[in-house]
């Protein structure tokens, strides 16, 4: 094997090894704070060494100062598509923090070290719950596979992004909050039906310290009614975690391929 077919190989590794590692340090999933960067590297290094027998080499070794630009272009559209996936999961933990709001755990918000942000109680049940769907039902090998697909739409050697409109993110951006009422709503409804409850409460007893007595109804309501509501929940997020393979796809597409 001649040096220059090794260099072309060599530069494309590296190209795909550039897009994977930086889609997996931002996608929530793949990119959990409590784990090793050894690891982290270590699973980028594996997927990228599966992927490189389907991405076309290039088709003549490029000189240093384009194979630099090639590489600042893959960071960007890994950290684009990993955004993608991010929005989608801040949308389920959005969705407990306006719960945790209702309820009134949102004063009780400590910072996560998994996280990297300030998360109250609901925020972390939501987003759990959402990373052992995202595990159970596959879906990361969908999304694992619909990175490498990307190499498709957007070969490596592609220097033309076009524009990012901002149509499309503010798009996104409603989605995300959307999707984030749709699946407070039902808590949110028992909070606000409690608050009733208890205003007819300090108006026919009024003896009753509502006050007091409000706090710990509004959290054994949304505690229980969570129990209640716990698989339709499931269901919803299970609903919703695979938009984000849509919207890669969708943004990938949009993007010029030459």
């Amino acid at each position: 094997m001649s040096d220059g077919v090794v260099g072309l190989q060599i530069q494309t590794a590296l190209l795909v090894f550039i897009r994977i590692t930086t889609f997996m340090t931002i996608s929530p999933g793949f990119s959990i704070k409590g784990l090793p960067n050894l690891i982290k590297v270590g699973l980028a290094a594996g997927i990228a060494f599966a992927a490189i027998p389907v991405v076309p080499v290039l088709s003549a070794e490029i000189p240093m100062l384009l194979f630099v630009l090639l590489g600042i272009k893959e960071v960007f559209l890994g950290l684009a598509i990993g955004f993608i996936t991010k929005l989608i999961f801040s949308a389920i933990e959005m969705a407990g923090n306006f719960v945790d709001f209702q309820v009134g755990f949102s004063m009780g918000a400590v910072y996560d070290p998994t996280m990297g942000v300030s998360v109250s109680y609901y925020g972390k049940i939501y987003y759990w719950l959402s990373i052992c769907i995202f595990f159970l039902t596959d879906l990361h090998h969908v999304v694992i596979k619909t990175v490498i697909k990307t190499f498709e739409y957007v070969p490596i050697e592609s220097t033309n992004l076009g524009g990012f409109g901002v149509e499309g993110m503010v798009k996104l951006f409603a989605i995300v909050f959307e999707t984030a009422l749709n699946l407070a709503a039902p808590l949110m409804i028992v909070a606000l039906l409690t608050e009733v409850v208890l205003g007819l409460i300090s108006r026919t007893v009024p003896q009753i310290n509502v006050l007091i007595l409000g706090m710990p109804l509004k959290v054994l309501a949304a505690f229980l009614f969570t129990l209640v509501l716990l698989p339709t929940l499931t269901k919803n997020i299970s609903h919703m975690l695979p938009l984000m393979v849509k919207y890669i796809n969708e943004f990938i597409q949009s993007l010029p391929a030459a």
